[in-house]
Order: C-alpha cells, then sequence, then structure tokens
C-alpha cells in the first residue's frame, strides 16, 4: 500500500507489515497459494462458459430462458408458504397462539395485578403528613439502633 504521486510518499509500504507477516508466512505454504495459477485459470474457464452460456440463452435464443417461468410464480414462495402454513405451520401457530394468550400475557397481567395491590396497601399509609413520616423514620432509625445493641454490634 502507498501513497502515489512521489517517492516521499512511500512510507506506508511496510506500515501493515507487523500484523500482517504472520499470516502472510501461513499462506504461502498452502496449497492455494503454490497453485494460484491454476486456480486462475480455473477461475477464468468457469467465467468465459457463464459467458458462454448467458450468449447462448439471451443473445442468439438457442436455449429457453428459465426465468420467466421462475419470475411468473414469484419464485415459487407463495407456493411454499402456502405448504408450508396451512398444514403442520398453522398448527404450531395455533400453540403458540395460545401459549402467549394464557403464560405470557398471564405472567404480564398478573404481575399488574400484584403491583396494584400492593399499590393500594401503600396508599393507605401515605397521609401527606411530613410529621408522620418524620415520626416513622424515628421510630425506624430507634428500631435499628436497638438492634445493633441488642446484637452486640455497637459494644
Amino acid at each position: 500500500m502507498q501513497l502515489p504521486f512521489s517517492k516521499n510518499l512511500h512510507f506506508l509500504e511496510h506500515w501493515l507489515e507487523p500484523v500482517v507477516e504472520e499470516s502472510e508466512r501461513k499462506i504461502s505454504s498452502t496449497w492455494a497459494y503454490e497453485n494460484k495459477y491454476v486456480l486462475l485459470g480455473v477461475a477464468i474457464i468457469v467465467a468465459l462458459a457463464g459467458i458462454a452460456l448467458s450468449l447462448a440463452v439471451y443473445a442468439k435464443r438457442r436455449l429457453p430462458a428459465i426465468e420467466p417461468r421462475v419470475l411468473e410464480n414469484a419464485w415459487y414462495y407463495d407456493a411454499t408458504v402456502a405448504r408450508l402454513v396451512g398444514g403442520p405451520g398453522k398448527s404450531a401457530f395455533d400453540g403458540i397462539t395460545r401459549f402467549d394468550a394464557r403464560v405470557v400475557d398471564g405472567a404480564v397481567n398478573g404481575a399488574g395485578a400484584v403491583a396494584r395491590h400492593l399499590g393500594g396497601l401503600v396508599r393507605r399509609s401515605q397521609t401527606g403528613f411530613v410529621r408522620a413520616y418524620a415520626a416513622l423514620i424515628a421510630v425506624g432509625a430507634v428500631a435499628l439502633l436497638a438492634w445493633f445493641v441488642w446484637r452486640g454490634w455497637l459494644a
């Protein structure tokens, strides 16, 4: 990898060597590296065969094109989906629907009912008077202090 236009801009030439040196050494000892010209020839032959086939199908019309049939039937996608969904797929989808309605929705609705019930219990303790809240905090602090003294942690 070099920057063009000047010999002074070739400082990137060896920049990636610390990163790719080991991989380059490994790849140079593989079958593909040793036979790269054979593989190049195979690739060229396959490309030329594809070009010849396309010329025979499209330019000279010697072979019938298969695309009109395939595209006319939308790649047979609709027929495949109808076969899958119409039979065993429909039974599976019905089972998934029942599972969702009973288990998933039941868990969500149950969690909502529990939260609503607990909220109703807590709502009763909310008076809106700061004095009551301060008194509850003081009672809690005294209870914690008594607990620590009783356990011997504040000796």
